[in-house]
């Protein structure tokens, strides 16, 4: 599940990125296309396949184009489905990721030991 963790943040980090929603939804499918559904949880797997179960994924060289037309052809409100199954694929797996300690420690004033 580490990798399937590692692709939907890549997937995250697209979304989060400035420009038309599109633009960063074709750069969002690219890792959701790695992932395999046995590496999801069972309740996030429906997402994963509403979201690239059109897309053809099999062929390398036509990839970019069938991302480039699935994401073309999605209304205002599909966009938004998108971008809001994303985010509960993300959700989904955080869930199950350890927790980690900050990766710096906090200066004497932001602990309050002044």
């Amino acid at each position: 599940m580490a990798d399937a963790w590692q692709e939907v943040q890549r997937a995250v980090r697209a979304l989060r990125k400035q420009g038309d929603i599109r633009m960063r939804l074709m750069e969002a499918y690219r890792p959701l296309l790695r992932l395999r559904l046995k590496d999801l949880p069972s309740e996030a797997r429906h997402h994963h396949e509403w979201l690239v179960g059109t897309i053809d994924a099999r062929t390398s060289e036509r990839l970019q184009a069938e991302i480039r037309d699935c994401v073309d052809t999605l209304s205002a409100a599909q966009l938004s489905e998108a971008v809001h199954r994303i985010v509960a694929l993300h959700e989904a797996l955080k869930v199950y990721q350890p927790d980690l300690p900050p990766a710096r420690k906090p200066y004497p004033c932001e602990d309050g030991n002044a």
